[in-house]
């Protein structure tokens, strides 16, 4: 069975970005882990909504030794990259998902990069995804996709996916349930499908 790890800063990100990727993949017989970086508050409820999201769909979730009451911009980079070089050579996956190097949250652009640096040791293939959740116009425009996901029929899947987290739909995240329903249709009609998942490929490990 071929292995897909998902590296992510918190415990919503895989679910909002490529929630109907990951549904699309359980479904081609992938197995899954998705390991969670950062849990800066609310710890217990968080690690609660993610362990019933994937218990749910059927994926695996682990949490990083240095997750809890940290932000990924206040653990030491090089920390962060033995942890992950111990992921991957560890669980050896085929795939690999992370978030783009450029997203607008400084979290994320340090898993990115510490997820590039592990690339020293072993290469698998890599995805960067779309992080839909970031309200910030500069960084998203420049967010070019190489790869389209099709996932009109998962997208329910992803929906019912955030919805587990309850916590992180309050207040001034209460767009991403509407985020997710804007993009989806938006990506979707660029390769017309009703709803798409956008991702860069940065490294492939086939051979022609």
């Amino acid at each position: 069975m071929k292995k897909i790890l998902l590296v992510t800063a918190h415990s919503d990100d895989a679910e909002i970005s490529m929630g109907g990727t990951l549904r699309k993949h359980l479904n081609q017989g992938y197995e899954i882990l998705n390991t969670i970086f950062s849990i800066p508050s609310k710890i217990e409820t968080r690690k609660q909504e993610a362990l019933k999201a994937a218990q749910q769909f059927g994926y695996n979730v682990k949490f990083a030794s240095f997750c809890e009451n940290n932000n990924v911009e206040d653990i030491p980079l090089h920390n962060l990259i033995k942890e992950i070089d111990h992921l991957i050579m560890t669980y050896n996956p085929d795939i690999v998902y992370t978030h783009w190097e450029n997203d607008s949250h400084q979290d994320h652009r340090i898993l990115s990069r510490a997820v590039r640096s592990s690339f020293r040791k072993k290469q698998v293939t890599l995805y960067e995804f779309e992080q839909i959740n970031q309200n910030n116009n500069i960084s998203a425009n420049q967010f070019h996709p190489n790869i389209y996901c099709d996932i009109s029929d998962y997208m329910n899947d992803k929906i019912q996916m955030i919805q587990c987290f309850e916590s992180q739909l309050q207040g001034d995240m209460g767009h991403y349930l509407d985020n997710t329903e804007y993009i989806g249709k938006w990506r979707g009609s660029q390769i017309q499908v009703p709803y798409a998942e956008t991702f860069q490929l940065i490294f492939s490990k086939s051979i022609m």
